[in-house]
């Protein structure tokens, strides 16, 4: 396989299954050898891995090098997003947990597989670990909020008889529980994003903000910008920042 550098990757339950079955240490190592393979294509050797880690390692590794193959190909991995739930994996995820040892990388990752699998939100007793996975869930919430945007749409435009295989396809899709009166009646808070929060999420879009229009990178509210691309298609087409906003500002700012 060619040296393709991504900057992120599809992670299957499979993965998060295996990897919930070990104790952190090793669940650290595994999810090492998979991203270095991801973002580096390093490959682990059969003397630095426990006969466990090899046997999991090679029943993945096919799987893994053809799914990268087709990413880096510009292609969706089809076959493997009907057969499992997905999320995708950033490399600033792998960042976070170089930081730490074997161990903390286990308990980081089973955390990472939870809150995107399970909606289930771990607290850590040390407050490293915590505020590394503080920092990344504001990506994973992103992840979310932009699947669950394009679930709806598609919800939309293909009526209510949506078949099976789309709905394995869906990556986790986040079920709202219903809140309570009390909850009801206090405001909806947001993961506020700033203007460099947005354009890492939207690594597509190009170009820059300057001169008189530097003043949209603090002016404007980005949380709302993003919930409006993901609704509104003359917005996602756009893919220059400056465009981007103006467009924005002609059909929602300058309104009322």
């Amino acid at each position: 396989m060619d040296n393709n550098k991504i900057d992120k990757f599809t992670f299957y339950e499979l993965y998060a299954d295996i990897l919930q079955g070990l104790d952190d240490t090793s669940a650290g190592k595994l999810v090492s050898y998979i991203c270095e393979f991801e973002f580096t294509d390093t490959k682990p050797t059969d003397n630095e891995m426990t006969d466990k880690e090899n046997f999991y390692w090679s029943n993945l590794s096919d799987m893994l090098e053809e799914v990268k193959e087709t990413e880096c190909a510009g292609k969706k991995p089809k076959k493997y997003n009907l057969q499992s739930k997905h999320f995708t994996f950033y490399a600033t995820y792998y960042k976070a947990m170089k930081l730490m040892n074997m161990k903390k990388r286990g308990t980081f990752i089973k955390a990472i597989c939870a809150y995107m699998f399970g909606r289930e939100e771990l607290k850590f007793e040390d407050k490293t670990i915590q505020g590394y996975f503080n920092l990344c869930k504001r990506k994973m919430d992103l992840t979310k909020k932009r699947k669950n945007s394009a679930s709806r749409g598609k919800g939309l435009r293909r009526g209510t008889s949506a078949g099976k295989d789309e709905q394995r396809s869906m990556e986790v899709e986040e079920q709202q529980p219903v809140p309570s009166t009390e909850e009801q009646n206090t405001p909806t808070q947001r993961e506020e994003l700033t203007y460099s929060d947005f354009r890492k999420a939207y690594p597509d879009i190009q170009g820059k903000l300057f001169g008189m229009a530097e003043r949209y990178i603090t002016a404007l509210d980005w949380t709302e910008i993003a919930a409006k691309v993901e609704s509104d298609e003359e917005l996602r087409k756009e893919k220059d920042i400056f465009c981007l906003v103006k467009t924005y500002n002609r059909k929602y700012a300058q309104k009322g």
